[in-house]
C-alpha cells in the first residue's frame, strides 16, 4: 500500500510539471520551475528525466518545455471525443454561414478551454488556437459561469478579484451576478470589448438531456461587423446549433465529466 502511494505522488508530481509548463507558455529553467511546483531542484530533476523518456518535455537552450509528445495526446482527445465529433459539422456550417470564428468552448476548474474551432471566410486570424485556457468572467465564458452552482460562483469570483475588461471597465461582481440571471433567461451571452478590444462576440450553452451544460459555443468577430442588431438576430442561430450539438451527442450516450456538472438546479441564485 505505502509502495503504491509513493506511485500516486510521483504522478501527482509529474502531472504537476506537465501543467507547469502549460500554463508558462515558453521555455523554464530548472530552478524557476522548482519553485512553481514547490519542489527541489532534484526531485524537479527527476521527474523531468522520466517525462523525457516518454517526450513529455524536452529541453531547449533557454529551459524546459512541453515535448512533441503531447500533440498526439491532444489529436487522440479530438478524435475520441463524441462532442468535437458531434460539434464539427455544426461548427462548420454555422462559419460558413455568417462568416465568421465559430469556437467550442468546456470548463476546466474555473477556466474555459477551446477545444474547436473553425474560421468563417471573413474570421479574425488572431483568435486563439483550440487547446488555449481563457477565463470564465468574460465572453463565452460568461454562459459556463451562469451554470456554476452558489458555492462554485462565490469560490470563482474570490479568483477573480479586482480586473478590468480590456475597454478599461472595472470588473463589478453585483453587475456579474445579475449578467449571469440574464443569461440563465435568454439562454445566451453577448460581449464587446471585455476580453479584446473591438470585439464582439454570442454564445450559447449546450445542455444535455439531463440539464448540464457540458459545453458552450460561440460566434465571434469584430465590432464593427457586429452591431448589437446582428447580435441579436445571430443569438437565435446559435442557440439552435447548440441544441443540434447537445441532440446528437445524447443519441452518442456521451460520458460528461465531473468537471463540467452543472445541473440547471444550481442556477438559482
Amino acid at each position: 500500500m505505502e509502495k503504491e502511494s509513493g506511485h500516486v505522488r510521483a504522478l501527482e508530481r509529474g502531472l504537476t510539471v506537465l501543467f507547469a509548463l502549460e500554463s508558462a507558455g515558453r521555455p523554464v529553467a530548472l530552478g524557476e520551475l522548482a519553485t512553481a511546483i514547490q519542489l527541489s531542484n532534484a526531485t524537479t530533476l527527476r521527474m523531468i528525466a522520466t517525462l523525457e523518456q516518454y517526450g513529455l518535455i524536452e529541453k531547449s537552450p533557454a529551459g524546459f518545455r512541453l515535448g512533441v509528445a503531447v500533440l498526439p495526446l491532444t489529436h487522440g482527445y479530438l478524435l475520441g471525443n463524441e462532442l468535437t465529433l458531434a460539434a464539427l459539422p455544426v461548427l462548420q456550417d454555422l462559419a460558413m454561414s455568417t462568416g465568421e470564428a465559430v469556437s467550442l468552448y468546456v470548463r476546466f476548474g474555473f477556466e474555459r478551454i477551446i477545444i474547436q474551432r473553425v474560421d468563417g471566410p471573413n474570421a479574425l486570424r488572431y483568435l486563439y488556437p483550440a487547446g488555449q485556457r481563457l477565463p470564465l468572467h468574460v465572453g463565452t465564458g460568461k454562459v459556463l459561469a451562469a451554470a456554476l452552482s452558489k458555492d462554485e460562483l462565490t469560490s470563482f469570483l474570490d479568483v477573480v478579484g479586482d480586473t478590468r475588461f480590456a475597454s478599461g471597465e472595472p470588473f463589478s461582481r453585483d453587475k456579474f451576478i445579475a449578467e449571469l440571471k440574464v443569461i440563465r433567461t435568454q439562454g445566451f451571452a453577448t460581449s464587446r470589448n471585455e476580453r479584446v478590444m473591438g470585439l464582439a462576440s454570442v454564445a450559447a450553452p449546450i445542455v444535455n438531456s439531463s440539464g448540464i451544460t457540458i459545453a458552450a459555443v460561440s460566434v465571434a468577430g469584430p465590432s464593427d461587423r457586429m452591431p448589437s442588431e446582428r447580435l441579436e438576430t445571430l443569438s437565435v442561430e446559435i442557440r439552435r446549433a447548440a441544441m443540434v450539438i447537445a441532440e446528437q451527442c445524447s443519441s452518442k450516450d456521451r460520458p460528461i465529466s465531473m468537471q463540467n456538472r452543472m445541473r440547471k438546479s444550481d442556477y438559482t441564485m
